[in-house]
């Protein structure tokens, strides 16, 4: 039950975000108004956030294969080897590319998309970390979606005047300081302690 309310929340998430990149959003503008087919379109975005975010907590994350674990959340792989120094050298770029997204700079003219390359190296380096049924569902959905969005979405005119390397420099501070905070809070956000927070250099593997 736990993993089939993980699934619907993925359907509704991903099936609403997949909207905008076929012909149907066209028409439901036309029908609906722009504001209205806003404000339906976060409506069920946040539902189905919230159900799969609600659906994950709910699967049982124990190993299938100990006597007292009753759960059917398959275990495909283990974590694969190095994948905790792989994911200290990606995970910062991915928080860079994110804060690229919301500040003009020269990544974010170079790169059109760099929210969804963000994306795609998170589900990675958390794919590689985690090998069980609800992770692999969760962030590979993320993963396929970016990729998707990506090859699918309309290009946009990229002015090719160069930003002052200042607003790149700023950036990639604030991308790091962002990356540090949340590594120390990694707790709090996911439940998975991933550093010792009495270690003065918790930020390296």
């Amino acid at each position: 039950m736990a993993m089939f309310v993980l699934i619907i929340g993925i359907i509704i998430f991903f099936g609403v975000h997949l909207i905008p990149l076929t012909s149907v959003k066209v028409n439901l503008v036309e029908r609906m108004g722009e504001k209205k087919y806003q404000g339906v379109f976060s409506i069920f975005s946040l539902i189905g956030l919230i159900v799969m975010i609600y659906g994950f907590s709910l699967v049982d994350d124990c190993n299938p294969m100990m006597a007292d674990c009753d759960t059917n959340n398959i275990h495909f792989w283990e974590p694969l080897e190095y994948s905790r120094e792989i994911s200290f050298i990606l995970m910062p770029i991915s928080i860079i590319l994110l804060f690229a997204f919301l500040v003009e700079s020269n990544i974010k003219r170079i790169l059109r998309h760099p929210w969804l390359f963000a994306i795609i190296l998170w589900s990675f380096c958390h794919l590689i970390s985690n090998g069980d049924l609800r992770s692999v569902l969760l962030f590979a959905s993320f993963g396929v979606y970016s990729i998707i969005d990506i090859v699918f979405s309309k290009k946009e005119v990229q002015s090719s005047d160069s930003l002052p390397v200042t607003k790149d420099v700023i950036v990639i501070v604030a991308g790091l300081i962002l990356y540090s905070i949340l590594l120390y809070f990694h707790q709090y956000v996911s439940g998975e302690q991933i550093v010792e927070k009495n270690n003065l250099f918790f930020f390296l593997p």
